[in-house]
């Protein structure tokens, strides 16, 4: 069993709904009919801020999500129509949600049934929510930070992880069943849209749909300066501490070169990464949001160690005004322009990021062109980019029909 979704519906039948459709794509579609799905939400990272900015632009949209935690999760949240399955109401859930994976197909399944009328069902994903199907021939968005890679023998993902040949040789024997009811999802979806060109390749390669890209939002003005200040010696680290994230790299060229480093965040990652670190390394945990603009407005750069699927923290780092030392891969290399806003350095050379450290210090960056790239991602933007693709979905004659970039094609 699981939370039905009843949302008012403005016609009776086909013809007042198709009609009310088309208005809303001619007007941007005030009221239209959003349902909202989400992975989980057992934590606060990019992924939910995405999804802050759907409901703020949908406020009267139901989110519906597999487990749903109110204590890992901004006050805000606890406003909005939430609706989980009954997996959800488990205690402790939260803690082994990984345990679980074979269920979540079956989960999302479940929930897109009970999605009984909208207009248009976006879901969020990077793993699981676009097998939200909804029982009707309602058009569906998914918003793709990346196809779950643990399912897909991302290296980077899973070399993170100890064992990770024995982890990533098992997960191509395990994880076969589930990779052929993801991609069956995936080609039930109306259009995919992808959060930077990275993933956009990631979702041809897993699934052999071409999607189009969208940034995702980032609150430029909530970090930059009202006057800029001048940079202190020490670089900085904003991060879940997980082993994906690689804060060890960072840690490690910060020993290797005697830079100060401080690192904002917390995770299971913390007691290894204690025991690796040098007198110049300071663990801060996590701390509010303004003493995080604080720290970006100060610090000398951000370094980003890991392969980010966008890496929202690189932007606003440089919303700051502060360059950035990022992993060469992924969304950084669409944020970031080497030698302009930031330096790349190459995470198969251990030397490559204390001489970024070592470059970054001994440069003078032009802070107006930080800024002016930070703001290439503006929420506004977003939101314009979204309500265009929207409109495009819902003003497609034929729902079924294959379609162009950016789509899932035909349903099957």
């Amino acid at each position: 069993m699981v939370w039905t979704v009843r949302v008012p519906d403005p016609g009776s039948d086909v013809i007042l709904r198709d009609a009310y459709r088309d208005s809303v794509s001619a007007s941007f579609g005030l009221p239209m009919r959003t349902v909202l799905v989400h992975d989980y939400l057992t934590q606060y990272g990019g992924a939910e801020r995405v999804l802050e900015a759907f409901h703020a632009r949908f406020p009267q949209s139901d989110v519906l999500t597999s487990l749903y935690c109110p204590d890992q999760l901004p006050t805000a949240f606890q406003c909005w129509s939430i609706r989980t399955s009954p997996l959800g109401r488990l205690p402790g859930l939260s803690r082994t949600h990984r345990l679980w994976l074979p269920l979540y197909p079956a989960i999302f399944g479940a929930l897109g049934r009970s999605i009984e009328q909208a207009d248009i069902v976006i879901t969020d994903s990077s793993a699981w929510s676009h097998h939200a199907r909804p029982r009707s021939r309602i058009p569906t968005i998914c918003y793709c930070h990346s196809p779950a890679r643990f399912l897909y023998g991302d290296r980077e993902y899973l070399g993170a992880t100890p064992g990770h040949r024995l982890v990533g040789s098992l997960s191509r024997l395990m994880f076969g069943p589930l990779r052929w009811l993801d991609r069956r999802a995936a080609r039930r979806v109306t259009m995919y849209l992808a959060n930077s060109a990275a993933v956009a390749k990631r979702i041809e390669r897993a699934y052999g749909i071409r999607a189009g890209v969208v940034y995702p939002p980032v609150d430029v003005d909530r970090f930059q300066p009202e006057n800029v200040v001048p940079a202190e010696d020490w670089f900085l680290v904003v991060s879940r501490l997980v082993p994906h994230k690689w804060i060890d790299r960072a840690v490690r060229a910060s020993n290797a070169s005697g830079y100060p480093l401080k690192i904002i965040g917390e995770g299971r990652a913390l007691p290894g990464l204690m025991r690796i670190a040098g007198p110049g390394v300071e663990f801060l945990g996590a701390l509010p949001d303004s003493d995080v603009v604080d720290h970006m407005q100060r610090c000398r750069a951000l370094i980003v160690p890991g392969v980010e699927d966008f890496g929202m923290t690189a932007v606003e780092a440089q919303a700051a005004g502060r360059p950035v030392i990022a992993c060469r891969g992924g969304g950084a290399l669409e944020t970031v322009v080497d030698g302009v806003t930031g330096l790349f350095f190459d995470p198969g050379d251990e030397a490559s990021l204390p001489e970024a450290m070592a470059t970054m210090a001994g440069r003078t960056w032009d802070t107006s062109v930080i800024l002016e790239n930070a703001a290439r991602f503006r929420t506004d933007r977003f939101v314009a980019e979204m309500e265009e693709q929207i409109t495009r979905v819902l003003s497609t004659p034929t729902r079924d029909a294959p379609g162009a970039v950016g789509t899932g094609g035909a349903r099957p």
